[in-house]
């Protein structure tokens, strides 16, 4: 689940994967002198299968929004700004985690074939994320925010499949989950 997502910091559920979908088929390719800027809000409640490799389900209700620049006379391959938030419910349970982020992302092509091996430089810069139980205490280690530089190889099409390689270039904030992934704070938290 981590590699699918318009901006890879947030939880990106299936039910808004398909409305990104709709929002970048939507955009008609254009080579004017300004930016076409895309602006969308999201809602919605999905449940998350075998969340972490738990074999549990969890539900999610998410909400945000997010700018988009999808002009190609752009430097970089995609940018936008972005706001979200999940809340993740154990069903089981009742046991409530928030996520929380809004930040700026760009991805610049760096080197390579985009069909074969290819590699981009993500750039965050803002509130990565912030996990918070249900009852407000911050969960999550470090601050993940400021500013991070992300060099990601892939084998064809970037988002195709899983990343060959994904290396820290610049993390000036503390990011300590992005390489290891939230399921280490979200499992105990949600008492799976």
């Amino acid at each position: 689940m981590r590699w699918l997502r318009l901006h890879p910091r947030t939880l990106f559920p299936r039910a808004l994967l398909a409305a990104a979908a709709v929002a970048f088929a939507a955009v008609p390719v254009s080579h004017a002198a300004n930016p076409q800027v895309i602006h969308f809000a999201y809602s919605g409640t999905d449940t998350l299968d075998d969340f972490c490799g738990t074999g549990k389900d969890v539900d999610i209700s998410f909400a945000g929004h997010v700018n988009v620049w999808p002009d190609p006379d752009e430097p970089f391959a995609a940018r936008n700004q972005s706001m979200g938030t999940n809340v993740l419910t154990n069903p089981s349970t009742g046991a409530t985690v928030i996520t929380h982020s809004a930040y700026q992302f760009t991805d610049t092509p760096v080197s390579g074939d985009p069909n074969g091996l290819n590699t981009h430089q993500w750039v965050f810069k803002g509130l990565g994320e912030v996990i918070r139980a249900g009852d407000g205490g911050v969960l999550s280690a470090g601050t993940d925010a400021g500013y991070l530089v992300v060099d990601t190889t892939w084998d064809g099409p970037e988002f195709a499949g899983a990343p060959v390689s994904v290396e820290i270039a610049a993390d000036r904030g503390g990011h300590p989950l992005f390489l290891a992934g939230d399921c280490s704070v979200l499992v105990p938290a949600l008492g799976l």
